[in-house]
């Protein structure tokens, strides 16, 4: 039987690759880790995350707990996890980004949270094509029940 492989040195390549923003975040919320796609999706560089707090993409799905001393300072701390949460972040251009976000904490052998794992799915395009595709219909005067176009 082959031994597992070993994917630590392969780690950064690994979730660099993901086409979904991914933050590891500590038990305070700074920001340890940042991929590809978290940059692309922030505006920021993984550099320019690295020890700011979550709370710098003013994401509207956190649900914050008291000032962030206690262990279980933010809604994900105390739940656990979340998943697939329509969100908006506020990129580094001070711009609204629509996205899908999902997480979980990280625990270490004995139990104890130790941080937490966050998956962004930028949804922005899909939100904008059903804007237009809204208009169109309005513009058009589509019934959805019918499926007919009339012109003015």
């Amino acid at each position: 039987m082959e031994s597992p492989m070993d994917i630590g040195p392969y780690w950064k390549n690994i979730v660099d690759s993901l086409r979904d923003g991914l933050l590891v975040v500590d038990i305070r919320g700074r920001i340890v880790a940042a991929n590809l796609a978290a940059e692309r999706i922030t505006g920021y560089t993984a550099e320019e995350l690295t020890g700011r707090t979550c709370r710098i993409l003013n994401c509207t799905g956190c649900k914050f707990i008291g000032e962030g001393r206690e262990e279980k300072w933010c809604n994900l701390f105390a739940a656990g996890m979340s998943k697939d949460k329509k969100c908006l972040v506020t990129n580094k251009d001070r711009r609204t980004v629509h996205v899908i976000k999902s997480a979980t904490v990280l625990k270490n052998k004995g139990g104890h949270i130790i941080g937490a794992i966050e998956m962004l799915t930028d949804i922005s395009q899909v939100i904008r094509q059903q804007r237009e595709i809204r208009d169109l219909r309005q513009a058009y005067h589509v019934d959805d029940d019918i499926g007919r176009a009339s012109c003015r």
